[in-house]
């Protein structure tokens, strides 16, 4: 078997690469042809998952955070060679899409299942929006996109220079809890399916593929990443007393009590900007652009060996 390897050499925390370390290890004892590549910048990681599955490779593993792991989907579906099986280990600050996946965290085991033959098909997500210079980018993503405040978090949390040092989820907390206290609700138009749904205010919208984002947040508890469907998860716009305490109820997935919240199902998502204020987007933990954007399902193109 003929196995990519794209690895995100900056990704996580000490005790993760170390895990990964080890379990490069257990890889190599079972495979003999591997090829590694080790991303630099943004899309490097894109590039890779595309170029490895047109060379032929049987299966092609990212090794990162959930943008890593986006971004190598990403270029495996680009490619010429779109049903290349995938796998993934996650290493990141949040890892939320391996959250939807639980698995052993035997370095042995987990090796021994990227020998399995079988494969599962699940879903991804295509978006498509401007980025900051105006230009059009289209890129996938695994896990989950959303915009408002959540955009602001994700550029906080990739930004920050301090606090590398705490786990994921604090970090997530932290610069959750400083842009909820900065942010002002705006103004958009979504629509989906076809049909528009909501006009006003939003905190933040979640287009959800799988259930968890920002660090272990269960934001959609009822998402299953093969149903051909986004679970699109409204937060209206609230004060910052009411985004906080909601914000605690997240991670039971309590949240979806509130007046404040209304979950739907579609395989389209189309969001415009009402006014003139930016409204930036979090697609699997990076930061691709702002409304107006386009999400749209794409029901089982994933391969995925897990």
């Amino acid at each position: 078997m003929k196995i990519g390897i794209v690895l995100n050499p900056a990704s996580g925390r000490r005790g993760k690469r170390l895990f990964w370390s080890a379990l490069r290890r257990a890889i190599e004892t079972r495979f003999t042809d591997l090829s590694l590549r080790e991303t630099k910048g943004f899309g490097d990681a894109e590039r890779f998952g595309r170029e490895l599955a047109e060379d032929g490779a049987d299966l092609v593993i990212a090794v990162g955070g959930d943008g890593t792991i986006g971004e190598v989907a990403g270029g495996i579906l680009k490619s010429h060679r779109p049903d290349t099986a995938f796998s993934f280990i996650a290493t990141g600050t949040g890892c939320d899409f391996a959250r939807n996946f639980p698995r052993s965290r035997d370095p042995s085991k987990i090796a021994e299942s990227l020998m399995s033959p079988s494969l599962r098909q699940i879903d991804a997500g295509l978006l498509t929006c401007d980025d900051e210079d105006g230009d059009t980018v289209s890129r996938h993503f695994t896990n989950i996109a959303s915009f408002g405040v959540s955009g602001h978090i994700v550029q906080a949390v990739n930004g920050a220079r301090k606090g590398r040092r705490l786990p994921g989820p604090m970090i997530f907390f932290f610069h959750s809890l400083l842009e909820i206290l900065r942010y002002k609700p705006r103004d958009i138009r979504l629509r989906l399916d076809g049909e528009d749904i909501y006009e006003g205010p939003i905190t933040a919208v979640a287009v959800a593929n799988g259930a968890w984002f920002g660090g272990g947040m269960k934001v959609a508890p009822d998402a299953d990443v093969a149903d051909g469907l986004f679970d699109v998860v409204i937060i209206r716009g609230a004060g910052r007393l009411k985004v906080l305490s909601l914000m605690n109820s997240i991670y039971s997935g309590g949240h979806l009590r509130s007046p404040l919240v209304s979950i739907h199902r579609a395989s389209l998502v189309e969001a415009w900007p009402i006014g003139r204020v930016a409204v930036p987007i979090d697609s699997d933990g990076e930061a691709p652009g702002q409304l107006p954007a386009r999400f749209e399902i794409m029901a089982g193109s994933l391969s995925l060996r897990i």
